[in-house]
Parts: C-alpha cells; structure tokens; sequence
C-alpha cells in the first residue's frame, strides 16, 4: 500500500499528552528514526495503541530498527486489537501482501473492513477493490466497490476518485455515466493520478461543448467545496 499514507497515519498523532510518545513524533518528523523507537518503547509497552502502531510500522519498512516483518505484525496486532483503525489497515496490508508471512486476503478482509467503518481512507478505498474483484471471501459486487471508492474520495483519495471514474465509465457499479467518470477523473487527474486522462478523454467523447464544460463546472464546485457537492 501507498507508503506515505502510512507516514502521515504515524505524524498525525502528535497531540498525546505523553512526554515519551510527544518526543518520539518529533522524532520521526526530524527523521531521526533511531531515538523515535527508543521513545516509543516505553508507551508502547504501557498500552499505548498509537505508539505500537508506530513501533510497528518503524519495524516494517526498517526505519531506524532492522527490517523486521515479525516485530511488526506484534506490534500491530497489539493496536488492532486495541480498536486503532490505523492499526488494522496496517495489519491488513501485512497480509494482502505477504510481508513475512503467507499471503492471506481473507485474514486481510475484515481488517480492511473494520478500519474502513472507521472512516480511514486507505481501508476505504482498499474494501472497494476487495469488492471490485471478489476478494477475500467477499462476493464481486461494482455498486457496494463503487460506495466504499466514493467514501474515500470525498476524503481527497486519489486512488479511490480514480477508481470510482472507472467504474462510472465501465458501469460496473449499475449503469454507464459519462458525465460522473469525467468529474471524478478530472479530479483524480488533478491530484497526480495519470492513468485518468485517458478515462477523461474517453468520458469526454461524444459530449457537446456545453455538456463537457458543465462537468467541468462540477469538478469545479466539488472540489471548492472540499469535496462535500460531488455527483454520486
């Protein structure tokens, strides 16, 4: 899964009242991934579910510790088990992968679900592709995938506005629509996701000028609006 949406998951937890877990953020926002870990032990170690979720995402990309897929999936399961949605996608993506173990979707699933009903993004969008291809024991369904890709789009997830222009386009979801494909494709396109242009080009064909420049409107508006008046 996106690496950096993992380093934001650690950053973002920076308000903890604990001295230990206050200097290991700082820490990791200096890079100084090495004393990060030694602050984050002794939280971790009391029960701190943000401080072992951290611990564990330091062991599997091999910041500051050696890499090291076992201590990882500890510490995780620890936080997951403790409700932390960061937690669970972060457990999941050990298994969808196979990072130090057998790879196992259908242990993935209902991680992935889990932190999706939590509203993390990344579990959103990855409970959508779970949807989309029939994974993990979950049963191929385009308009529950397309839900769960919308969910995360409205949240600013490249990806999922990728994702869920395509299904607009293929009409996976229910029915082909044009229009919705080339607004989410637009904004997907806007946000780095290259693979969009030619599902806006191929949205776009057939469209009068009127037409394609009221999508653009829309795209507009959707995203002034921090994507609160989006087409569903």
């Amino acid at each position: 899964m996106k690496y950096w949406s993992l380093v934001l998951a650690l950053v973002c937890f920076c308000g903890t009242a604990r001295a230990d877990f206050q200097a290991a953020m700082r820490a990791i926002e200096r890079g100084h991934y090495a004393t990060a870990e030694r602050a984050l032990r002794k939280p971790a170690a009391k029960g701190d579910h943000r401080a072992q979720n951290n611990l564990g995402f330091l062991y599997e990309h091999g910041l500051g510790v050696n890499q090291n897929y076992v201590e990882a999936r500890n510490w995780y399961s620890k936080a997951a088990e403790g409700g932390l949605p960061e937690a669970k996608f972060n457990l999941a993506t050990l298994y969808h992968y196979g990072r130090g173990i057998s790879q196992n979707l259908e242990l993935a699933a209902p991680l992935f679900s889990s932190a999706a009903q939590a509203g993390y993004a990344d579990a959103e969008y990855m409970l959508g592709e779970y949807y989309r291809s029939g994974l993990g024991g979950l049963k191929k369904d385009g308009a529950v995938a397309l839900a769960w890709f919308l969910r995360a789009s409205r949240k600013g997830h490249s990806g999922a506005q990728l994702m869920a222009s395509s299904i607009y386009l293929s009409g996976e979801g229910w029915r082909t629509e044009p229009r919705k494909a080339l607004i989410w494709g637009e904004l997907a396109r806007g946000n780095g996701e290259t693979q969009a242009n030619a599902i806006v080009t191929r949205a776009s064909k057939g469209m009068s000028p009127e037409k394609l420049q009221e999508a653009m409107q829309e795209a507009t508006v959707c995203l002034q609006t921090d994507y609160r008046d989006c087409p569903e």
